[in-house]
């Protein structure tokens, strides 16, 4: 997977795998992950050689990224990462706290047996870690969390709006990671959360949901704001 860092024309040839829709996949979930840095320069000539393909597909899957937000075309010098800004963030919790307050309260009506018992164990792993947690597997268990709470409510659109959501805030926190303070105050409130899955409480689910994502939008919004993002229509 090519990219560039702007300026010392470095490549990443990270892409295994000829097909078009591998193009899309693996530079989405590198630029979620963060292994594509904001600015990045993303060469459409590299990408098309390490996939082995013409420049088509990648073009298009380019095109996607843009429309998503997650690089931005920059007429006469290439595409690049985009950086995420307070303004992204606002926008993705406009759309996620009132998709997935109904998700936690769907999902406590719904819930199996199975499913609890995997988000039983998820809190209980990160919650016995105390100031030994790593903010990058705590992250991945959070995604997890919550991609559980998703399945749960049986409804495949709803569950892909928020994944695509859950992903876009996974972006900024691997940007910008959390801290180990409010990292364990995650996981109380995803304990509390879990309380009212177990108890089949729809409403209080939704209440805590809430409550849980306004702070996760306030730590956000706190951790992004002393960083100004970048603008490369600038000179």
């Amino acid at each position: 997977m090519p990219a560039e860092r702007r300026g010392n024309g470095r490549g990443a040839g990270v892409a295994t795998g000829p097909r078009p829709a591998h193009v899309y996949d693996r530079l989405k979930d590198a630029i979620i992950t963060g292994m594509l840095r904001p600015l990045e320069r993303i060469s459409e000539n590299k990408v098309a050689a390490d996939f082995g393909l013409s420049r088509t597909p990648v073009r298009q899957a380019l095109q996607r990224l843009e429309a998503e937000g997650l690089i931005q075309v920059v007429p006469q010098r290439g595409s690049f990462v985009s950086q995420p800004s307070v303004a992204d963030i606002l926008e993705i919790y406009q759309i996620r706290l009132p998709l997935e307050c109904m998700s936690a309260r769907i999902a406590a009506e719904r819930i199996e047996p199975d499913q609890l018992a995997a988000l039983e164990g998820l809190v209980a792993a990160e919650r016995g870690r105390g100031t030994g947690r790593s903010a990058e597997r705590s992250l991945r268990a959070s995604a997890e969390f919550h991609a559980v709470l998703y399945a749960c409510t049986r409804n495949r659109r709803l569950a892909g709006m928020l994944t695509d959501m859950q992903h876009q805030v996974h972006r900024v926190r691997a940007l910008w990671p959390s801290t180990v303070a409010r990292l364990d105050e995650t996981w109380k409130e995803h304990a509390v959360i879990l309380g009212a899955l177990r108890a089949r409480d729809g409403a209080e689910a939704e209440r805590l949901m809430r409550l849980h994502l306004e702070r996760a939008q306030a730590s956000t919004l706190d951790r992004i704001l002393p960083g100004n993002p970048g603008d490369l229509n600038r000179s």
